[in-house]
């Protein structure tokens, strides 16, 4: 009988050292685990290993460096922070913390030239130029234009969270920065978008509001420093001179109230707005010298003259998808040069006359 006691003794004993031990706020097991979930998002073209607490706990794949699958760890101890290397090397490149709140950790890696960023965004270019440019980011050439002609291509900027990064815009070999745009995560699939002539640069233009909602506008410059074959550019100021024809008949009126815009000498851009005409008509166009209806073009030959067109010629046509002449309720950005057409009774004139050259109106920002 008296082991029995003994033992209802001892185990009354136990409980009561529990229940005070309880009444303290203290655990029962004080090494209790906490345990998160770490899943990984992005990629590496370089195996990597990730470590925490001074163990291995996860890496790349041997054959595609593919991310590793989610695992469970305990952060109850260690330093909550896991860091990567790259395999066989000893150099740590990213440090990340363990949220000790959420659960589910995520680790974003983007390895780019010996470096771990959480992310690489994807960054468009439209670029209306010439020229071959380079682009440099934080003074690290990025990227190289092949060719001497217009750019619509997309860049990979790596970047962390909060991190700000320098992109610039030189000509191949050049000194000079032309544009300097500072990128964040936020700027991912934006647009680089600029028109580039010589070494003027325009990203953004100011578009007026059409006065009538069922009108046309054109904004452009006049490109006259061009090779023509017979003529050359006068100078000076020059008025865009408008005039109404028709597609069936080719009978030409002049407008009223006359549309006469003007150009200035220092090549710049200008609007006009072309009211609304019915679908049997379009406009046309002369050059002449500002204020005049004197040609703004003079003849290289001796043994022709240049003439106005007075409305026969200088019509803008437009691939919108589709051809037209005018389209209603637009807002169009263009280049326009001087375009030479011989006629007369015996072929002794030239009607010098604008047509569009380049349409920019995907290459630069306008309100």
């Amino acid at each position: 009988m008296k082991k029995p006691i003994f033992k209802l003794l001892h185990l009354f004993v136990f409980m009561m050292v529990l229940l005070q031990a309880c009444k303290k706020g203290e655990l029962f097991e004080s090494n209790t685990p906490k345990i998160a979930e770490i899943s990984f998002a992005g990629s590496t073209s370089v195996p990597l290993e990730f470590f925490y607490d001074n163990a291995v706990i996860a890496s790349t794949g041997e054959q595609n460096n593919s991310l590793p699958v989610s695992i469970k760890l305990n952060i109850s101890k260690g330093d909550r922070k896991v860091y990567i290397r790259e395999k066989g090397k000893s150099e740590i490149l990213k440090t990340y913390s363990i949220d000790g709140t959420n659960f589910s950790n995520v680790l974003r890696i983007y390895y780019d030239k010996g470096e771990i960023y959480d992310v690489g965004i994807q960054y468009n270019l439209r670029i209306y130029t010439k020229d071959k440019l380079d682009l440099y980011l934080d003074d690290v050439l990025k990227y190289q234009s092949p060719f001497e002609e217009p750019i619509q291509d997309q860049i990979t900027i790596p970047i962390n969270k909060d991190q700000k990064r320098v992109l610039t815009v030189k000509k191949k070999g050049g000194k000079e920065v032309l544009l300097t745009k500072t990128i964040t995560e936020a700027d991912s699939n934006r647009f680089l978008k600029f028109y580039l002539e010589g070494n003027e640069l325009l990203e953004n233009l100011t578009i007026p509001a059409l006065k009538n909602p069922k009108g046309m506008s054109v904004t452009f410059k006049l490109l006259t420093n061009v090779n023509t074959i017979e003529t050359k550019f006068i100078g000076g100021d020059v008025d865009l001179l408008a005039y109404i024809r028709n597609l069936n008949t080719t009978d030409v009126k002049k407008t009223s109230p006359e549309l006469r815009f003007t150009i200035p000498a220092k090549p710049s851009f200008v609007t006009m707005e072309l009211p609304p005409i019915s679908d049997s008509e379009y406009y046309t166009f002369d050059f002449v010298k500002k204020g005049t209806n004197e040609p703004s073009f003079t003849s290289n030959n001796l043994g022709k003259k240049v003439k106005l067109g007075i409305g026969n010629y200088g019509m803008f046509f437009f691939q919108n998808p589709d051809p037209a002449f005018f389209l209603p309720g637009e807002r169009i950005i263009c280049t326009i040069m001087p375009a030479e057409e011989t006629g007369g009774a015996n072929y002794d004139e030239i009607f010098v006359t604008p047509t569009i050259n380049e349409y920019l109106t995907n290459w630069i920002n306008f309100q």
